[in-house]
C-alpha cells in the first residue's frame, strides 16, 4: 500500500493520492497490478482513478511482459490502453485515440527494447540487472503505449530504513528520468529548464531476505519550482503463496 504526499498551492503538502500493488511471481509466470485514485481533498473536485495490470513470462535474462493493460479515469474522461508483446513486434490498442503519438512518436525498435512500467517496477524487486557492486541494478527503458523513457539509477548507498511500513535495511538509488520519444515537443530552451527544474530524485528499496527482494520504500523528487513530492509504502506484506 502507497501513498503520494504532495505540494499543493497556497497549502503546503498534502495527501493527494493512495495505492495497492500486488505481485504475484512463479517460476515461469508473473503479474503486477496496481489500483490508485485520488484522495483527500483533491478527490472533492476530481474524480482520478487509475488501474493497471501487467502479465509475462519469466525468462534466464529477465522479466518479460506479454500484455500491459491500463484504465486511467480523468474526471469525465476515460482512456484504455493495451499493449501486446510477440518476440518481433510491440501492438498498442488505444481507445479513445491519442491525437499524435508524440514528435518524434515512438518507434517499433524503441518500443521492443523497452518494457511497461509495471513490469519495470517489478525488474527493480526481483533484482534484475542488480549486482553486489551495482545494487541498483541497471538502466530501465519504459514504454507506457505512447512514450518512451529511461530511468537511469545509480547507486547512493545503504541506509536504515524505520517506517510503519518496514525496519530494516535499505537501498538509495538516485534516479535520472530521461525522455526518449513519445512526448510533447520541446524546444532546447524547454528542454534545458526541464532538466534544471529537479534538483533531485531518488527511491529507496528495502532489502528483503538478504537483499533477495528490494521492493520499493519510497520514491522522492524535489522540484525546484513547486516542491517536494513524496509516494511512500505505508504497508509491506511479502511471502510464499498457497
Amino acid at each position: 500500500e502507497y501513498e503520494a504526499i504532495t505540494p499543493v498551492p497556497w497549502m503546503g503538502r498534502h495527501r493527494t493520492a493512495s495505492a495497492s500493488l500486488t505481485a504475484d511471481i512463479s517460476g515461469s509466470r508473473y503479474r503486477i497490478a496496481i489500483n490508485s485514485r485520488a484522495e483527500g481533498f483533491v478527490d472533492w473536485f476530481v474524480d482520478n482513478s487509475v488501474a493497471m495490470v501487467s502479465t509475462g513470462i519469466v525468462t534466464p535474462r529477465g522479466l518479460m511482459p506479454l500484455r500491459y493493460d491500463s484504465s486511467v479515469q480523468d474526471g469525465p474522461k476515460h482512456r484504455r490502453v493495451l499493449v501486446d508483446y510477440t518476440p518481433g513486434e510491440v501492438l498498442v490498442s488505444v481507445s479513445p485515440k491519442y491525437g499524435d503519438w508524440g514528435f518524434p512518436a515512438t518507434t517499433p525498435p524503441q518500443k521492443l527494447e523497452a518494457v511497461d512500467p509495471l513490469t519495470a517496477l517489478l525488474n527493480l524487486t526481483v533484482r534484475t540487472g542488480a549486482s553486489a557492486s551495482n545494487p541498483c541494478g541497471s538502466w530501465m527503458r519504459v514504454f507506457d503505449g505512447k512514450q518512451r523513457y529511461d530511468l537511469r539509477l545509480r547507486y547512493a548507498g545503504r541506509i536504515d530504513w524505520d517506517s510503519a511500513a518496514y525496519k530494516g535495511p535499505a537501498i538509495k538509488c538516485d534516479v535520472e528520468y530521461v525522455e526518449i520519444a513519445g512526448f510533447d515537443p520541446k524546444s532546447a530552451e524547454q528542454r534545458q529548464a526541464d532538466r534544471e527544474d529537479i534538483r533531485w530524485a531518488n527511491i529507496m528499496l528495502a532489502e528483503i531476505n538478504r537483499g533477495e527482494l528490494t521492493p520499493p520504500l519510497q520514491a522522492e523528487l524535489r522540484s525546484n519550482r513547486s516542491g517536494k513530492y513524496t509516494f511512500q509504502a505505508t504497508k509491506l506484506k511479502y511471502g510464499r503463496a498457497n
